[in-house]
C-alpha cells in the first residue's frame, strides 16, 4: 500500500541511487532494501543517511547489494518506491519510465489505429476493469499450458488404442510404455498446478505479497482434504450428503465439509481475491511488530475459514453445473449445432470487446473436470481464420502496394502466432465484410469439430492449436470422435474454416456497398484509387512494379555508398 510518507523520501533516494540509469533491480528483506546497482560511484550516500526514514547504510560488496536500513515498516516503504517510481512489485519490470519527453507512445500509425479502434469497441466501466484483471489473472500462466497440452497429446499419442486393446505404442513397445508413464506423471499433477497458480497470480494482479497466493492454494489443495472426484454418489443422493466433513457443530451435523480445491478455478479466484484484500486489512495495523506478527496469521487462518465455510460448497456446486452444462452443450445432439458454431463464429467480435477473456476460466474448468473441451478448437480456428481473412483482403486488393506488407505480416501474425489484433483492428473490422467472411468460415468449421466430437487441450490458439487436438474425446464426456481421430477432424475443420472465410472474403468484397467502402477508405489511407488503379493493364502494373523495384535498388545502393563515403572521411 502506497503510503504518503514515505513519498518524498522515495523519490529523493531514487535520485540519489543513480535514478533508473543505475538500477539494476532492488529487493526487500525484514528491514532493509537491497539494491543492485550498475555504479557504486554515483551513489550520494551522505544524502542518503540523512533521509528521515533511513536508519543506516550496509555496503554487502561480495554480494554486490547497496543495503539501505529501513526498519520493520520496510514493505510499505517498498511498495511506495515501486509505485511512486513506476516499478513493478518484483523490483525488475519498469511499468511506467518517469519522462519529460513529448514523443508519442506508439512509433507506428499501425499501433496508434489499434488504440483507437480498441478504444470504441472495449467495453468500459466495472466489466472492462473485471476483463482486464482475468486477463492479469491467466496471462502468466498461458506458456506453462501451452507446454503442458503439448506433453499430454503426445501421452496421447502413446497410449491411445488405435485398433482395439492392446494396440497402444505404449502397449506394443516397451520403450515407449516406460517413456508414456513418465510424461503421465508431469501432466497428471495439472489441475493442481493451475489451482496453485491461479491464487498466486491473483495476488500479483492486485499487487499483494504474491507468497500468500502460493500458501493459500497449497493449503487449500491439501491432502487432508477430499477432492470432488473421490467422493462416490449414488442414484438419489447429493454429492454434499456423501461429502466427509468436520463436526464441530454436533456429531450428527457435518460441516463443514472437507472439500479440496484442487481443480475448482472460479472459487479459487473468489478465495483468491478475499485473501488479497485481508492482506490490505491487516497492513493498516498501526504497530510494525504487531502487524508482522499478526498479518500471516489472520491471511491464511482466515481466509483457510472462509474458504471452508463460505465459498467450498458454493463453489463446489457452481463449479459442478457449469461444468456439466458446458459439457451438455458441447456433446448434445442438437445443443452442439447452436451454442458452440454461434460461439465460434462471435469469438472474434468478442476478440474485439475483450470479453474473450471470460472464456479461459470456463475453458479451464472443462477441462480439469473432462479433461479437454470443444471450446478451445474454435479459439483456434478462429484465430487462424482471421489472419486468412486479411490475407484474402490484400490479394483481392492486391495493386494497392502499401497494404501489401501491412496486410501479410498482420496476417501471418494471427495464423502463426494467434495474435489477431493487428488483423482485426487495422484489416478486418475497419473494412467489416473480413470479419463477417471469418464469422461465416469458423461457423462451418465448428460444424464439423462438433459433428466429429473433436476435442481440444488448452494451449495455442494460432495453427500450432492443430497439436492440441486429441485423438479421442474424453470418456467422461460421454461421447465418441468420430473414425481417423481428433487430428484428422481437427485439421479437416480448420481447412473448412479458412477456405470458406477466404473466399467468402472476396465473394463479399465485390459487393457494391463494401466495395465503395473499402475504396474509400484506402484512399484516404493510402492515397491510392482502386478504381483507377483497375484501369492499369496487367502489362503496365508489372512494369510500374519493376521501376519501383528498381528505384528501392538504387537508392539502398547510394545509402550504401554515402555511409562508406562517410566511413572513409572520417578515417582519413
Amino acid at each position: 500500500m502506497l503510503k504518503k510518507k514515505y513519498i518524498q523520501s522515495v523519490q529523493d533516494i531514487f535520485q540519489y541511487l543513480g535514478g533508473y540509469e543505475n538500477i539494476n533491480y532492488f529487493t526487500h528483506c525484514m528491514t532493509r532494501m537491497r539494491f543492485h546497482l550498475k555504479d557504486w560511484k554515483v551513489i550520494d550516500e551522505e544524502k542518503i543517511k540523512a533521509n528521515e526514514h533511513v536508519t543506516g547504510i550496509k555496503k554487502n560488496e561480495g554480494g554486490d547489494e547497496y543495503q539501505i536500513i529501513i526498519g520493520m515498516e520496510v514493505a510499505e516503504f517498498y511498495e511506495t518506491f515501486c509505485k511512486i517510481n513506476g516499478y513493478d512489485t518484483d523490483g525488475r519490470t519498469l511499468l511506467v519510465k518517469s519522462t519529460n519527453s513529448k514523443d508519442s507512445d506508439f512509433k507506428t500509425k499501425q499501433l496508434e489505429e489499434i488504440k483507437q479502434i480498441k478504444g470504441k469497441f472495449r467495453v468500459k466501466g466495472f466489466t472492462n476493469k473485471c476483463l482486464s484483471f482475468v486477463s492479469k489473472v491467466f496471462s502468466p500462466i498461458v506458456y506453462p499450458l501451452i507446454g503442458y497440452g503439448l506433453l499430454l497429446t503426445i501421452w496421447s499419442l502413446m497410449t491411445v488404442e488405435w485398433n482395439g486393446d492392446g494396440t497402444s505404442l505404449g502397449d506394443s513397445i516397451h520403450f515407449f510404455g516406460q517413456f508414456a508413464s513418465i510424461l503421465d506423471i508431469l501432466t497428471s499433477t495439472f489441475s493442481l498446478f493451475i489451482t496453485i497458480a491461479v491464487s498466486y497470480t491473483v495476488f500479483k494482479a492486485m499487487r499483494c505479497t504474491s507468497i500468500y497466493g502460493i500458501l493459500i492454494g497449497v493449503v487449500l489443495t491439501a491432502p487432508g482434504l477430499v477432492t470432488m472426484g473421490a467422493v462416490q454418489v449414488e442414484e438419489g443422493q447429493t454429492i454434499l450428503s456423501q461429502y466427509p466433513g468436520w463436526t464441530l457443530l454436533g456429531k450428527d451435523i457435518v460441516y463443514p465439509w472437507k472439500i479440496n480445491f484442487n481443480g475448482l478455478m472460479v472459487p479459487m479466484i473468489g478465495v483468491a481475491i478475499f485473501g488479497a484484500y485481508m492482506e490490505r486489512w491487516t497492513s493498516k495495523i498501526g504497530n510494525a511488530t504487531a502487524r508482522n506478527i499478526l498479518s500471516p496469521i489472520l491471511i491464511i487462518g482466515v481466509t483457510f475459514i472462509f474458504a471452508i465455510f463460505i465459498v467450498a460448497p458454493i463453489g463446489l456446486l457452481f463449479t459442478n453445473y457449469l461444468s456439466i452444462s458446458v459439457n451438455w452443450l458441447s456433446t448434445n445432439k442438437i445443443a452442439k449445432y447452436i451454442a458452440l458454431p454461434l460461439l465460434g463464429a462471435l469469438y472474434g467480435p468478442l476478440v474485439i470487446t475483450g470479453l474473450h477473456h471470460s472464456l479461459t476460466p470456463i475453458i479451464l474448468q472443462g477441462q480439469s473436470a473432462y479433461g479437454a473441451t470443444i471450446i478451445q478448437g474454435l479459439c483456434t480456428l478462429s484465430n487462424v481464420s482471421q489472419g486468412v481473412a486479411t490475407i484474402a483482403f490484400v490479394v483481392l486488393n492486391r495493386r494497392v502496394r502499401q497494404l501489401k506488407e501491412l496486410g501479410v505480416s498482420n496476417g501471418v501474425s494471427a495464423i502463426v502466432g494467434g495474435i489477431t489484433e493487428p488483423s482485426l483492428f487495422t484489416v478486418n473490422l475497419k473494412h467489416l465484410f473480413p470479419l463477417i467472411a471469418c464469422s461465416i468460415g469458423v461457423f462451418c468449421g465448428s460444424i464439423i469439430l462438433v459433428a466429429s466430437n473433436t476435442f481440444a487441450l488448452q494451449g495455442a490458439s494460432s495453427i500450432f492449436g492443430f497439436l492440441m487436438f486429441q485423438h479421442k474425446a474424453p470418456e467422461a464426456t460421454g461421447v465418441t470422435t468420430w473414425i481417423g481421430g481428433g487430428f484428422v477432424w481437427g485439421g479437416i475443420s480448420i481447412i473448412v474454416s479458412c477456405c470458406v472465410t477466404f473466399v467468402m472474403t472476396l465473394i463479399l468484397g465485390k459487393i457494391k456497398y463494401f466495395n465503395s467502402r473499402t475504396r474509400d477508405l484506402l484512399l484516404e489511407e493510402y492515397k491510392e484509387d482502386l478504381n483507377e488503379l483497375k484501369l492499369i493493364s496487367k502489362g503496365d502494373f508489372k512494369e510500374i512494379l519493376k521501376k519501383e523495384k528498381e528505384t528501392k535498388k538504387s537508392l539502398k545502393h547510394q545509402i550504401k555508398l554515402e555511409k562508406r563515403n562517410k566511413h572513409i572521411r572520417n578515417n582519413v
